[in-house]
This record gives structure tokens, sequence and C-alpha cells, in this order.
């Protein structure tokens, strides 16, 4: 189990020392309650966005409330929620609520976020990652719910930042000057 500064300091390196060229987006899975982990982050990357993920019972949506708070005291932007293992419609049209509902609805309200996506309990999701084959690389109303988020961040929650202006200018001299050399 690591803390504290040696978790932190293993993800400065992870995200100084690997080669991250060519990608427009890194997510990283946290658990609830890493704060050194959302901390380093912050201070690594400033420009970072959080996505909250909650589930609908209630104890899950005030622990998602609570790491939004220390998100924001950490000056990390939370962007939007996700509620996952929302109620699913089975194939003869029965909906349930195995997990009860609302409970990312109620987390976008009392933060003011957008409720980005809820993505249904299907055992498409659990197959599919344990033969390595994503739910959201599929067919079908899962797949679909990816792809809607996917949208969603891309679109609307943190799009790609525009390469133009004097910066972009800036970096392409760079680039061609260690060409050069």
């Amino acid at each position: 189990m690591w803390r504290g500064l040696l978790l932190a300091r293993a993800v400065q390196q992870f995200i100084e020392d690997a080669d991250w060229s060519g990608i427009d987006y890194l997510l990283v899975d946290l658990p609830p309650g890493t704060s050194d982990v959302q901390m380093a982050l912050g201070r690594i990357v400033p420009s970072a966005r959080l996505l909250l993920v909650t589930t609908p019972p209630s104890a899950a949506a005030h622990v998602a409330i609570r790491t939004a708070d220390m998100a924001n005291k950490g000056y990390l932007k939370v962007v939007g929620v996700v509620e996952n293992m929302s109620p699913f419609t089975c194939e003869h049209g029965s909906r349930y609520a195995l997990f009860g509902e609302g409970g990312g609805q109620m987390v976008a309200d009392r933060l003011g976020l957008p409720l980005v996506a809820s993505i249904p309990l299907h055992p498409e999701v659990a197959d599919g990652g344990d033969v390595g084959l994503p739910a959201a690389l599929g067919e079908g109303p899962i797949a679909e719910a990816f792809a809607q988020l996917a949208e969603h961040i891309v679109s609307e929650l943190a799009p790609p930042p525009a390469m133009e202006g004097c910066s972009a200018r800036l970096l392409a001299a760079v680039e061609a000057a260690v060409a050069q050399a």
C-alpha cells in the first residue's frame, strides 16, 4: 500500500517519464478516497479535469461529493458527474434498479454540475473486462452509452486544445530547430 509522497512520486514518474505524444486524453481511474493522487495530478498536470463517477446509492453519492470538495481544495476543476451501475432494462423490457437510482443526479444537482452520463449495470461490461474486449468497443446500448459519454467529454467538457496562435508557432519553431540540430 502506497501513500503520500511515495504515491505522488510514482504518479509524477508515470506522467513525466512516459511518451504521451500522439494522444489527446489520458484518463486516470481513481478509487474513492485517493486524494494523494488527485493532489499530485493537480500539481503535475495543472490543466487536469476531474469527472466524478458515482453509483446510485446515497452513500456513494456522498463520497463523490466529498471527493469534489477535496478536488476543489486542490484547485482541480470538476467538470461533470457520471452515474455508473444505473438501472438496466432487460431484453423483455423490464427495468431493474438493483442499486437504486438518482445518486448521480443528486451529486450533479448538489455541485451544480452536469450529469454527463448514466451507464446501466449490464453483464456485457463485466464479461468484456474479463476477456479483454471492453463493452465500450462493442455494439448495442452499453457501447452507445460509452460513446455518448466520450462525445460529451470531447465536445463540451474538455475539448482538445487548439494548436494555433503564438504558442503553437513557437512550438513549431522549437521542433524545427531541434530537428536541424
